[in-house]
């Protein structure tokens, strides 16, 4: 078989977008072009690879597991054009990097601060994401790298490269009356009121897990947010609220009016950093220098 690099990106646009109409806009081609393209591959492999439905379209099974293969053709395309780019810049290209709330400022920002002075062709395209979020956009090329808090669970096309890890504190406002117990459990802190990450975060499962595992219930939400900001950090400290947060989180909002509550020694809670990367990804000159930047500084 001999498919074409246009085809295969014109069919998992139709297949992100579910709509030839919406995929021919984001292609720049007509609608005709498009289905004409779609045929294309449907006679070349022989199968069935969308159920259509008026203007909206579907992809089979047999499309769903053909666009896995196509995505990695089409990835490692694009990888080897920006890497080509690269090295005809000497030292310069695209970098498409990825980071959450919890590593933009105390990893990816003095990684950069160490790299672009020294790689002055380089372009980087930096994407503020969630930790269940960055993943899926590695995964399907639209990022190189991201810098996120990780479980280490995930496999199949994504490799995960430790850099280190970061400690998540239990947080209240200064006045909190917690602060006033000679002694503090989590049964203590178990019918207080939280302001927490989504549950699909790694904060938000490792304080879950937490709980589970002293048999106490699970912290109550009463207001779920992307991710813990400094904002938030103000909310707790004019309220009887908890929250969880990064000690990174802390120690650069002093002036908050919050501190950390002192059950730490019996609960430590730290979430894992990784280097998040596709596992059959070329790697151009600017990922591995910039993984090198965050190796010597873990």
């Amino acid at each position: 078989m001999d498919f074409s690099l246009r085809d295969l990106s014109y069919f998992l646009a139709v297949v992100a977008h579910g709509h030839l109409g919406h995929a021919a806009s984001a292609c720049a081609v007509t609608q005709p072009a498009l289905s004409k393209s779609l045929k294309r591959l449907e006679d070349e492999t022989g199968l069935a690879l969308f159920d259509r439905a008026g203007r909206a379209i579907r992809p089979t099974s047999a499309g769903l597991a053909f666009a896995e293969h196509a995505r990695k053709v089409v990835n490692q395309y694009d990888d080897a054009v920006r890497h080509a780019e690269g090295l005809r810049a000497g030292g310069g290209g695209l970098l498409r990097l990825g980071a959450t709330a919890a590593t933009m400022d105390t990893v990816v920002m003095p990684a950069l601060e160490a790299l672009l002075p020294a790689q002055p062709g380089l372009r980087v395209v930096l994407t503020l994401g969630l930790s269940d979020e960055l993943p899926d956009l590695v995964e399907r090329g639209d990022l190189d790298l991201a810098v996120a808090p990780s479980d280490g669970t995930r496999g199949g096309v994504l490799r995960q490269d430790a850099m280190g890890h970061d400690v998540l504190r239990l947080v209240a406002g200064r006045r909190n009356p917690l602060f006033k117990r000679a002694a503090l459990g989590l049964a203590d802190l178990a019918e207080q009121r939280w302001i927490l990450p989504k549950r699909t975060s790694v904060a938000r499962q490792r304080l879950d897990a937490s709980f589970a595992r002293a048999d106490q219930p699970l912290p109550r939400a009463v207001l779920e947010v992307d991710f813990i900001s400094a904002g938030a950090l103000k909310l707790v400290a004019g309220t009887d609220l908890l929250t969880v947060a990064p000690a990174s989180l802390l120690e650069d909002n002093a002036e908050a009016g919050v501190a950390a509550l002192p059950v730490e020694a019996s609960l430590p809670l730290k979430r894992d950093i990784s280097l998040l990367s596709r596992r059959q990804a070329v790697w151009s000159p600017m990922m591995k220098a910039f993984r090198a930047v965050l190796r010597n500084r873990s």
